[in-house]
């Protein structure tokens, strides 16, 4: 039987979420997998959430399924300058923190966060970016552009370490935190207990990333978005299989199921969900905190975003 071909694009291809699909280990029912470099090239791929929102705005005929194969919670992604004195968040007020570019998921995230848990004001912020556009941006907010090229974590951890800017809110741990370099730490130091609280708070665990096809892929083959759940689906729980089942095939952390235990304590059996029901918390936080931060001019119903059966489909 001939398969028609599925063109995917993983930005994060060997995440362990992605690992079964891309190992070879989950086929998709009715297709066959093609993995190519970029997303112009592609039928579907992990969408940044916040870029999945910009493009919505824009009009781009994409839909999406209630796959969310990367999810993080981004306090710990709030870096600082040792000798800055920033201690709290509202500490953040009047300093000049550097981001990547204002329409990163992560940074949406945090500001969210910032802004709604820590009641931060985002505006009194001096925000320097390595990569600035000229819409998206809420009115109020300014961005300055940062001078350098280059890979922007590395140039960013530079400012950080000399003290040219005070804080980073970026999507990747920063070469100077993974060195343990004295001169930058962590905003929360016990970062692992303040997301748990934050969690048991507000409910949000915050997605990263939401599986989407072109529009014009699914009009030619109605049954991809289905299809291309259930093999997420699949692949996750295999993912959850190779951390704590009969033969872990993660073994330099050697306490890895007590700690899968112990989040689904906190978070619940069915934390990593696939389905939209139990996602509800986070879709609203996510297209809250775009329109709030400028992402999208009104906001917008998340609803929307998905493909009707895809969104129907029992099951977690």
């Amino acid at each position: 039987m001939a398969y028609s071909k599925l063109k995917f694009y993983f930005r994060e291809p060997t995440i362990d979420t992605n690992m079964p699909i891309t190992d070879g280990t989950v086929k998709i029912d009715g297709f066959e997998w093609e993995f190519v470099s970029n997303e112009d090239e592609a039928d579907a791929w992990d969408c940044g959430f916040a870029a999945r929102v910009r493009a919505y705005a824009q009009g781009a005929r994409h839909v999406s399924i209630p796959a969310f194969p990367n999810r993080k919670f981004r306090l710990a992604y709030i870096f600082v300058n040792s000798k800055a004195g920033i201690e709290t968040p509202k500490q953040l007020e009047g300093r000049r923190v550097g981001i990547m570019q204002w329409d990163n998921t992560a940074g949406v995230w945090a500001r969210g966060a910032l802004q709604h848990y820590y009641d931060v004001d985002l505006k009194r912020i001096n925000w320097l970016a390595t990569g600035v556009k000229n819409e998206g941006v809420a009115e109020g907010i300014r961005i300055e552009k940062l001078e350098g090229t280059g890979d922007a974590d590395i140039l960013l951890d530079k400012l950080l370490v000399e003290g040219t800017i005070n804080a980073v809110i970026g999507p990747n741990i920063l070469p100077s935190i993974s060195a343990r370099d004295p001169r930058t730490r962590r905003l929360f130091r016990d970062y692992r207990s303040e997301e748990q609280n934050y969690f048991k708070k507000t409910g949000i665990f915050p997605i990263s990333h939401i599986v989407t096809l072109k529009q014009d892929f699914v009009d030619r083959h109605p049954a991809a978005p289905v299809a291309l759940l259930r093999a997420f689906r699949k692949s996750r729980d295999i993912a959850f299989e190779r951390l704590e089942g009969s033969d872990p095939q993660v073994i330099a952390y050697s306490w890895i199921a007590a700690a899968v235990a112990e989040q689904r304590e906190l978070m619940g059996d069915n934390y990593w969900a696939y389905n939209v029901e139990d996602n509800r918390i986070a879709l609203e936080s996510m297209t809250q905190y775009a329109h709030e931060q400028g992402l999208s001019p009104s906001r917008i119903d998340y609803m929307t975003f998905f493909h009707s059966k895809a969104a129907a489909l029992g099951g977690e």
